[in-house]
């Protein structure tokens, strides 16, 4: 249960972008941007290539409490993304498809896809979370660069993360419908439900 609330907080955190005890994520600073803009400030970060494939490894720190996922990374520009995230153990803890402002989070354990349209961010208010974000390890493959490490920090809520992009593959074709989800069989609910489901886990565990 830890891992799907660990995956979804990461999820929320970008979107709303083994072996030994790993070291505490790195303490950075950067641009403050709001939660719900990171995903498509992360995705301009990518805009000089065309395609890109690559192995995931992401270390989620959450109130002090740490977990690895690895996953497989696809992005396609302008504004296409499809990230499925595992356990170091290999069992599938969900995926991620966003395509050009609507967004699918699907949690195989549950059944469930939540969907829905990301909405721009209005004015600032003092409720307004704000992800401090960083961009890293820049690598060069046929004359573009991108980044190839991301960290990640929410204020106020305990949250950091690290995202390394492993064997980047570049400008090369991507599977058909790669980031149109397929519905069939899954309970397809509202994207806001998911705060529902994130206190349910806060509570079954005391958080």
């Amino acid at each position: 249960m830890k891992f799907v609330r660990n995956f979804l907080i990461s999820l929320i955190t970008i979107a709303v972008i083994t072996g030994c005890m790993p070291k505490r994520l790195p303490e950075r600073e950067e641009e403050k941007v709001p939660i719900s803009q990171a995903l498509v400030t992360a995705l301009s970060r990518y805009r000089e290539v065309s395609s890109l494939r690559a192995q995931l490894f992401a270390k989620v720190e959450v109130r002090e409490e740490l977990q690895l996922l690895r996953g497989v990374l696809l992005y396609e520009r302008p504004a296409h993304l499809r990230l499925r995230l595992t356990t170091p153990i290999g069992g599938t803890v969900g995926e991620v498809i966003y395509s050009e402002g609507l967004i699918s989070i699907l949690l195989p354990t549950e059944g469930k896809m939540y969907r829905g349209l990301l909405k721009k961010e209005g004015p600032s208010t003092g409720d307004t979370l704000f992800l401090t974000m960083t961009f890293g390890d820049y690598q060069e493959i046929g004359g573009r660069s991108f980044p190839t490490r991301i960290y990640g920090e929410v204020e106020r809520k305990g949250i950091r993360f690290e995202l390394k992009l492993k064997k980047p593959q570049v400008n090369l074709p991507l599977p058909e419908r790669a980031f149109i989800p397929a519905t069939a069989g899954w309970e397809i609910l509202p994207l806001a439900d998911l705060k529902g489901l994130l206190s349910r886990f806060r509570s079954q565990e005391g958080l």
